[in-house]
């Protein structure tokens, strides 16, 4: 099982054409929400007709799908391919005038094998032979979003947010990208705005297929300048979505400034490791001792009042310097990195401790 999205996911204790070689252990996932998160969408009755509220629904299906996805996270943990007898309870929790809403997601996790001939997931690819009218109104929706953010006319307002992240409109993040260069621009004149944003994509970033955030995530890194290049990979970091070959990437590019990121991605994580991951590691710490050498120059100089001579080193712009420390001229050490920047030899320490720690679970 290579993704944790990949576990299939089962209401009944069986289904045709699959056979459970091994039964693991009954496997649950909570999701805790405030009443506010409902309450707040009541405020204004605009979204509520017949007693119905659209937005609630949704809300609700957001909540059952989070539900669903972390009990499938704690399947993978223990080697599971398959959740059986899945089910998803509601409560609400009652303390000191507060209450909140928990969603248990409870089921069996096991190992299922295919039959000759059967494939063990089902088509998804399947085309519908009805669409509902809702269906046919949020394509509507989204492909009028998609046109405003292309020609730079979106409005960010918090139903805009819901429904990119909801129906996970990833034609919008080059724009969303944009927008965050001009927050960060201007936050001193608007403070707080920066952090209010981030919260807003990472949300909208969370939400969309693991795939697709990463390969956005990283081709942001690569591509974008470097205020935006730290914040995504801030969320690389915040989300887990550290991945080999895009990290790979990072280190093999031509422009050194890339090459630096894909170093800062190296001290982040991926929610689960195997024992490839160990030889992922081993290359990684490889291709970055090899890769990140010296940029400056050793030489000697004497020194003042004295015929000995001193170590000193010439960085890439002409500056002389003594050894170990950053030139005086562009603020870069011997591998041409500044004093803010993480070292090479900082992510291999790093590479080294996780392999080990990875190994100790897995020897």
């Amino acid at each position: 099982m290579a993704n944790p999205k990949d576990i299939l996911v089962l209401t009944t204790s069986t289904i045709d054409g699959l056979k459970v070689k091994k039964y693991l252990r009954p496997v649950s996932a909570h999701v805790v929400a405030g009443t506010n998160l409902f309450s707040d969408f009541f405020a204004s009755f605009s979204d509520v007709f017949g007693g119905r509220s659209g937005t609630y629904q949704k809300q609700l299906t957001s909540l059952y799908n989070e539900a669903i996805e972390r009990v499938k996270y704690v399947a993978y943990e223990i080697g599971a391919n398959c959740i059986v007898g899945l089910s998803i309870d509601m409560d609400e929790i009652s303390g000191k005038g507060k209450s909140m809403f928990m969603l248990t997601a409870v089921g069996t996790a096991v190992i299922i094998e295919k039959e000759v001939g059967e494939k063990v997931l089902p088509k998804s690819d399947e085309k519908l032979e009805n669409v509902g009218v809702e269906r046919i109104n949020v394509l509507r929706s989204k492909r009028a979003i998609i046109e405003k953010a292309n020609s730079g006319s979106l409005t960010l307002n918090e139903d805009i947010w819901n429904f990119i992240t909801t129906n996970q409109v990833d034609e919008v993040f080059p724009s969303l990208l944009n927008k965050f260069q001009d927050v960060i621009t201007n936050e001193q004149v608007y403070p707080g705005t920066t952090e209010k944003y981030y919260k807003l994509f990472i949300g909208y970033i969370d939400a969309l297929p693991e795939d697709k955030k990463i390969n956005l995530l990283y081709s942001g890194v690569a591509e974008q300048n470097e205020q935006i290049a730290i914040k995504l990979s801030s969320i690389i970091k915040e989300l887990n979505l550290f991945d080999f070959n895009q990290n790979m990437e990072l280190l093999k590019s031509e422009n050194f400034q890339t090459q630096k990121r894909g170093i800062r991605v190296v001290m982040h994580d991926k929610p689960f490791y195997d024992k490839q991951d160990i030889q992922d590691l081993q290359n990684i710490r490889k291709h970055i001792q090899e890769t990140f050498t010296e940029r400056g120059t050793r030489t000697t100089k004497k020194q003042l009042l004295s015929s000995k001579e001193k170590e000193v080193w010439t960085c890439e712009c002409g500056k002389t310097n003594d050894i170990d420390t950053y030139c005086s001229g562009c603020g870069q050490d011997i591998y041409g990195f500044k004093q803010n920047e993480t070292k090479p030899n900082t992510a291999i320490n790093y590479i080294e401790q996780k392999i080990d720690l990875i190994t100790e679970y897995l020897k």
